[in-house]
Parts: C-alpha cells; structure tokens; sequence
C-alpha cells in the first residue's frame, strides 16, 4: 500500500466547499503527498457506507458537507464505527446559526449555487488547475491566465488552487535541473508565466522536514543541490523574462493578492 494519505470528501451538492476548505488547510501544512477524492450528490447511507469503507481501507480521513441530518447521522456513525476520522464541515456553522438565528435551517442540498454567481466559473477554474498541475496537460497552458512555474517545495500547487478558488485559470510546471521544461511555455507571453523562488537555505528546511515526516532518505534537501536547483532555475528565469517572485517571506495570501493584481492590470489594458 502506498505511504499517500488520502482525504474524501462527501456532499450532496458538489463538494466544491469542503474542497475548497480542505485546500485552504492543507496550504499550512507540507501536503503535497496528499490525494484528495470527492464523492458529489450523495443521497444515500449506502453510498455513505462505501465511501467511509474505501477511507477504513486506505487508513484515510473523511470531509464532508451533508446537510440532512438523516445523512449526517448516518457518516458520524458508520465513521465512528470503522474507526475513521470525520470533519463535519458544515455541522457546528449550521446548528450556532440556528441557535442565533431561533430558525430552523432549510436542510436544502446546493443552496449555495443559487447565492453565488461566480459559483460556475470557481468550478472551472479548479478543474482546470487540477487538469494543469505539476506539469500535466501542457497543452492546454495557452488557455490559462497565468501559468506558475518552479523547483519542488515553492507552493506551486497552493497556490494555483487560492487563484483558481478566485476563479483563474492556473496551470503550473516543476523545473527540474537536467530535464527541459515543456517547449510550449517559450510559446507563452512573457507575462502569462509567474517564476517561483525560494532562498535555499530556507527551501532545504523544507524539504528537510518533508523528507523527515515521510521517512525518505536522499539529496533532496541537501543544502549544495538546492543551492544548484535554485540557481538553475534562476538562470532559466532571467533567461526567459519571465517575472520572478520569491516566496521566501510572504505567505500564499500575499502571494495570490499580488500576481492577482497583474492578471487585473493586464485585464484592464486589454479592455482599452
């Protein structure tokens, strides 16, 4: 069996809230080994039954965001019984609220479409950084807004996904030392391409822990080869043109407020 832990996530809408959740969580820690599998409109304990014996299987942990009570009871229990942990997203929100509120909720799967008019194009945009992560589907990176690019541990992916939840297209590429980037991102403009850079003291910390946590040893967090990987990336950078942001001392939120800015800025320009 494979070391990756695993999250499902249960709704009887899309789940897009408790990805978006589990997301915005994982960003804090060192999560990139961490698979994430959605199971939308459920209706039935059945369909509950399955999905907490596939997370009973892989050892995993369970989000979800059901709204009936009846389906609420229904994954506490069969969770508790197989032993598995269970993250109600949407349990103690809904019952303060009630309390507060002195109404009954409406108990009404998918509410949340019919509030938010950008709901479809979050969607879309997470897809698509899905499709695009790490390298996959290179194809398709003309269609982005920006694309994100860097050495492993430069928050490549937490970061498509905060732009993607603000509804960008994202896609993003590893560069590796030794191995030549996708051809089709010297075909992109300039300033589609964000280039990520961590100082490397600070990404063989990283690393360092990550390789600690999963028990992995190697030269992956050695100090000289980060100090190579981050230097080759550097070159490859100035190289291009393409704009660089060092991730060093800014948080993910900081990061996605300030290339959110320019996608704003090129937005604008293109509109005159």
């Amino acid at each position: 069996m494979s070391d990756q832990k695993c999250v499902y996530i249960i709704s009887d809408s899309t789940g897009e809230t408790a990805y978006h959740v589990l997301q915005t969580v994982l960003a804090q820690f060192n999560s990139e080994d961490v698979r994430v599998q959605r199971f939308a409109d459920i209706t039935t304990p059945q369909q509950i039954y399955d999905v907490v014996e596939m997370a009973a299987r892989t050892e995993g942990l369970i989000f979800h965001t059901l709204v009936s009570p009846g389906l609420r009871e229904a994954v506490t229990y069969l969770s508790a019984n197989r032993g598995i942990r269970c993250v109600d997203v949407l349990g103690m929100p809904i019952d303060r609220l009630s309390t507060w509120l002195e109404q009954k909720p409406r108990y009404e799967a998918g509410l949340t479409r019919k509030l938010d008019e950008s709901y479809s194009k979050r969607v879309l945009a997470l897809e698509f950084a899905l499709r695009h992560d790490d390298g996959k589907n290179s194809s398709g990176l003309p269609q982005a807004d920006v694309v994100i690019v860097g050495v492993s541990r430069t928050a490549k992916t937490p970061l498509s996904t905060y732009l993607a939840y603000r509804a960008w297209l994202v896609g993003n590429v590893p560069i590796v030392e030794g191995i030549e980037p996708p051809s089709i991102l010297y075909d992109l403009p300039k300033e589609k391409v964000i280039a990520l850079t961590v100082q490397p003291d600070r990404l063989a910390m990283l690393r360092e822990t990550r390789n600690r946590r999963l028990g992995v040893v190697g030269d992956y967090d050695d100090l000289r080869s980060v100090q190579s990987e981050v230097r080759h990336a550097l070159m490859l950078y100035d190289e291009s043109g393409w704009k660089v942001l060092d991730m060093t001392f800014i948080t993910i939120e900081e990061a996605t407020d300030e290339i959110e800015a320019g996608l704003r800025q090129r937005a604008v320009k293109k509109a005159v």
